[in-house]
């Protein structure tokens, strides 16, 4: 009687494909772990595969050398910014809503996102200043930032809700102030004033945005109720009737009768 054939069990393996993606985020891991601790120029590429406990041959099978894995790591960074703010950017969003709330979560966001990795950014724009490849490579994906906001500009503005009229400069103005405020303070390390820097500058964004009362902030309608400090409230100057205004005036200066 012939003997039936026995069923193998199937070896398992893990893809190769899967092994190597998992490899090349261990090394990009390792790879800030000691960018941050060590800094750019004091990490060498034994220290990253050391971290990575992979040997160092195995390490330049997926990038050349610390460069090219920075290169990677700020598109990673970048990139992720980036596409939330142009996601924030959408003319939807924007058109039917109170704009200058949506200024103020905008950039408010915006602060909050230099918490992503703060050494590394550091690093990035270290070598943003040192490296014409990095420079290259951030201004790409900010050309990606201020062509989102032309296209918001544009929506507003059919809307009759823009006051400025030349939308390319207007986003580079906008873009360079937010993301030099920004970056200056999260990555100072102090967050003390990050309140109200978010406030003062989305008070900057509106007034130079948009045609009142958007651009009007709260506290100023507040204010101008006041006295002024060490004079006359303005509504205090204003005729009486049957009085002219220099009379007004004249009368305000007048030692009160006792």
């Amino acid at each position: 009687m012939a003997r039936k054939p026995r069923l193998r069990r199937a070896t398992v393996r893990t893809p190769q494909q899967a092994r190597s993606r998992r490899t090349r985020e261990e090394i990009l891991k390792a790879a800030v772990a000691c960018f941050e601790s060590k800094g750019y120029d004091e990490t060498t590429t034994a220290a990253i595969a050391r971290k990575a406990r992979i040997a160092v041959g195995t390490l330049y099978g997926y990038f050349a050398d610390k460069r090219a894995i920075l290169l990677e790591l700020l598109e990673g960074t970048t990139k992720e910014i980036s596409d939330y703010v142009v996601q924030s950017l959408d003319p939807q969003l924007w058109v039917s809503g109170d704009l200058r709330q949506s200024v103020r979560t905008l950039i408010d966001a915006l602060f909050h996102t230099r918490r992503i990795q703060p050494g590394l950014q550091r690093i990035l724009w270290e070598r943003y200043f040192k490296d014409p490849e990095f420079r290259r490579a951030v201004e790409l994906i900010e050309e990606q930032v201020k062509q989102a906001m032309v296209r918001l500009f544009e929506a507003l503005a059919r809307e009759g809700k823009l006051r400025v009229r030349d939308f390319a400069t207007a986003a580079f103005v906008v873009h360079a102030a937010v993301e030099w405020t920004t970056s200056r303070v999260m990555l100072s390390g102090t967050e003390e004033n990050v309140d109200a820097t978010v406030e003062a500058i989305t008070d900057m964004v509106c007034r130079f945005l948009f045609h009142e009362p958007e651009s009007r902030n709260a506290l100023d309608k507040e204010e101008a109720g006041k006295p002024m400090e060490g004079g006359t409230p303005p509504s205090a100057l204003e005729p009486r009737p049957g009085e002219t205004r220099q009379e007004s005036e004249h009368a305000t200066h007048l030692p009160r009768s006792s």
